[in-house]
C-alpha cells in the first residue's frame, strides 16, 4: 500500500518542478514563439564567437586550423552554459520580489525554493544546449574545426557534461539565494561572477598563465576541469600544460569533488538566506525605489 501511494505521489511531485521549467522558458524568451526565440539564442552566442575569431586572427596572426584556435573556440562555446544559467538563475529572485512580487508566494509552495531555482534553470539550460550544439556546427564547418568524440569516449563526455550541468545550476541556485538579501541594484553581481569564471576557469585563456594565487583558485573550481574534460573528448587533446599530466579519471574525479562541494556551498547558501529573507523581511520587500 505504502509503495502505491509512493509511486502515485511521484507525478504530483514532479508537476510543479515542470510547471516552473515551463515558466522559465515563457519568462526567458518573453512568451516570444518558440522559433523567434531559438533564433535569438542560436544567433547571439554566435556572433559572440565570431568575435573571438576575429580577436585571435589579429592579435596571434595564427589561421584557424592551428590547435590553440580549437581550444579556444570549443572552451568559449561550452561556456556560454555557464554564463547563460548563472545570470538567469540569479535574476530569478529580482524578478520575482521586483517585477512580479510573487516570491513570497513561490516561498511558500510545496516545489521549494531551491527546487524552484533548479527549475527555471533548467529551461534556460535547454535553450542553451541548442546553442552550443550551432556554434560547433558553425565552428566545423565555416573553420575546418575536426571533433574527434569515438563512441568509446560518449560515457566519459556524458559524465562530464552532467557533473558540469549540476555544477552550474549549484552556482546559479548560490548567487540566487544570495540575491535575496540584496537590494535590487545587486542585479549585475552574477554577471560580475560569470565574468570571473570567465578567466579563473580557462574558457578562453589557459590558466598557466595566471600568477598565484589566481592559479591556484582556478584548480579548485569544477569549470576548469570540466572544459578539460571536453577538450579531450572532443579535440584528443587538454589545454591546460599544468593539467597535462592527469588521466582523464582524474580529470573526472576532481570535477566531481569539485561538483559536489558547489552543491554543498549552495545548499548552505540558500538555506541560510532563506532563513535570513524571512527573519529580517526581504522575502518580499520591494527595493525598487
Amino acid at each position: 500500500m505504502s509503495e502505491a501511494l509512493e509511486h502515485s505521489d511521484a507525478p504530483s511531485r514532479l508537476g510543479p518542478w515542470l510547471a516552473a521549467a515551463r515558466l522559465g522558458w515563457a519568462i526567458e524568451s518573453n512568451w516570444a514563439d518558440p522559433f523567434v526565440f531559438m533564433t535569438y539564442q542560436i544567433v547571439r552566442p554566435l556572433f559572440g564567437a565570431l568575435i573571438l575569431v576575429v580577436m585571435f586572427k589579429i592579435v596571434t596572426g595564427q589561421p584557424t586550423s592551428s590547435a590553440v584556435f580549437g581550444q579556444m573556440y570549443v572552451g568559449n562555446a561550452f561556456f556560454i552554459l555557464v554564463v547563460q544559467c548563472v545570470s538567469c538563475i540569479g535574476l530569478v529572485i529580482f524578478d520575482d520580489r521586483e517585477r512580479y512580487q510573487m516570491l513570497r508566494y513561490i516561498y511558500l509552495a510545496p516545489i521549494g525554493l531551491g527546487a524552484y531555482l533548479a527549475a527555471r534553470g533548467m529551461a534556460r539550460l535547454a535553450a542553451t544546449t541548442v546553442s552550443i550544439l550551432f556554434t560547433l556546427a558553425v565552428g566545423a564547418w565555416l573553420f575546418g574545426l575536426r571533433y574527434h568524440l569515438s563512441p568509446a569516449d560518449l560515457p566519459y563526455f556524458s559524465l562530464i557534461l552532467i557533473l558540469g550541468g549540476i555544477a552550474t545550476l549549484a552556482m546559479g541556485i548560490m548567487l540566487g539565494g544570495s540575491t535575496m538579501l540584496m537590494a535590487q541594484n545587486g542585479w549585475s553581481m552574477p554577471e560580475g561572477v560569470s565574468g570571473v569564471l570567465y578567466l579563473f576557469c580557462g574558457a578562453v585563456f589557459s590558466i598557466d598563465i595566471l600568477p598565484w594565487p589566481f592559479s591556484a583558485v582556478a584548480r579548485l573550481i569544477p569549470w576548469t576541469y570540466w572544459l578539460e574534460g571536453i577538450r579531450r573528448s572532443l579535440l584528443g587533446s587538454g589545454y591546460v600544460a599544468s593539467l597535462a599530466g592527469l588521466t582523464n579519471a582524474q580529470i573526472l574525479l576532481r570535477l566531481g569533488i569539485g561538483t559536489a562541494g558547489t552543491v554543498a556551498v549552495a545548499w548552505l547558501t540558500l538555506r541560510f538566506a532563506e532563513y535570513r529573507a524571512v527573519a529580517t523581511g526581504k522575502l518580499d520587500e520591494k527595493t525598487d525605489h
